[in-house]
């Protein structure tokens, strides 16, 4: 079948999940604006990544990104066919050696734009994050993603990757300005801190949400005889286990809001028992309610919309810097 050119950039943006990738450029953007750069600014300093390396930094997730989700759905396209039939991009728009085709030349662009990162941050060493990244998401599509739990921690490890690489970066290319690195050392530990709640925060709600996506997914698992939880144990204890992980989710939360108190930091504090913790409840009622396997699927929209909630907080945040 013939598709149109503008048919075909659709379903293109539609097949690297294009608003994904714009959550990970805000997360991105804002964890610099928001926490970098006031930080930064009280102790009299630039960031040591340049606004042209940052984008670049940028781009090179957004690819990675962009190169997992196309080789998921190489990999996904029988499950797919099931829970998914009238969203199929493969197989329809585009055939699937062309999927590997796309899945090739993201990677090594990405590859190219990290290893001269690295070679800015002098380090070789820390450039070997993004093949690593691109190894693990491939692993994931073709053997974690059918397995127990495997898949789900896999992905909530990436998430926590988009977050902690930004100031990984910043970190070894300030480490090579002392005079800098000596004039923010009082700050350090708060930088250090914050990142570690988000890339936690990012973490707790991915597996929530995967999880929640394999149960909403059983049809089409118990089919293709993917071993993820819900198809090894039933909907029923996977149910369980997504409300213990979310007790978990709330009960790091509680302590998060119980820092900021004693911080004195109101801003941020309101912010986050007026959304997040909400959406946190609701998910959790949702869980109680369900029955079915698709039931599933407004709940793993809820814990995306807790993710975008958790990266808007971070403005909150800014204010409190400001």
């Amino acid at each position: 079948m013939n598709y149109t050119f503008s048919r075909r950039v659709f379903d293109l943006f539609q097949l690297i999940r294009w608003p994904n990738l714009v959550v990970v450029i805000f997360t991105q953007f804002l964890l610099r604006h928001a926490i970098i750069k006031p930080l930064y600014a009280k102790a009299g300093i630039s960031p040591a990544m340049n606004t042209t390396l940052f984008w670049l930094l940028v781009g090179v997730t957004v690819l990675i990104a962009a190169a997992g989700y196309i080789i998921n759905d190489y990999f996904d396209l029988r499950t797919d066919r099931i829970n998914r039939p009238d969203k199929l991009i493969l197989g329809r728009t585009f055939r699937r050696r062309q999927a590997i085709k796309y899945n090739f030349i993201l990677n090594v662009i990405a590859l190219a734009g990290g290893f001269y990162l690295g070679f800015q941050a002098h380090s070789w060493r820390l450039s070997l994050i993004f093949p690593l990244m691109i190894v693990l998401l491939v692993l994931y599509s073709s053997r974690y993603k059918n397995t127990v739990l495997w898949g789900n921690l896999a992905v909530a490890f990436m998430s926590a990757m988009v977050v902690s690489i930004v100031w990984l970066f910043e970190f070894f290319m300030l480490r090579m300005q002392p005079n800098d690195f000596l004039g923010l050392s009082s700050n350090l530990s708060l930088i250090n801190k914050i990142f570690l709640f988000y890339a936690g925060f990012a973490f707790i709600i991915s597996l929530c949400r995967e999880l929640a996506k394999d149960i909403q997914d059983l049809p089409g698992d118990s089919a293709t005889n993917n071993h993820t939880l819900p198809v090894m144990h039933g909907m029923k204890a996977s149910g369980y286990w997504l409300m213990a992980f979310s007790v978990v989710t709330l009960a790091f939360m509680v302590w998060s809001l119980m820092l900021l108190s004693r911080l004195g930091w109101t801003i941020p504090l309101i912010y986050y028992v007026t959304t997040v913790i909400p959406l946190l409840l609701f998910a959790f009622y949702r869980m109680l309610k369900a029955k079915k396997p698709e039931e599933y699927k407004s709940i793993s929209l809820i814990f995306k919309i807790i993710m975008v909630a958790g990266v808007l907080g971070l403005q909150p945040l800014a204010m409190v810097f400001g």
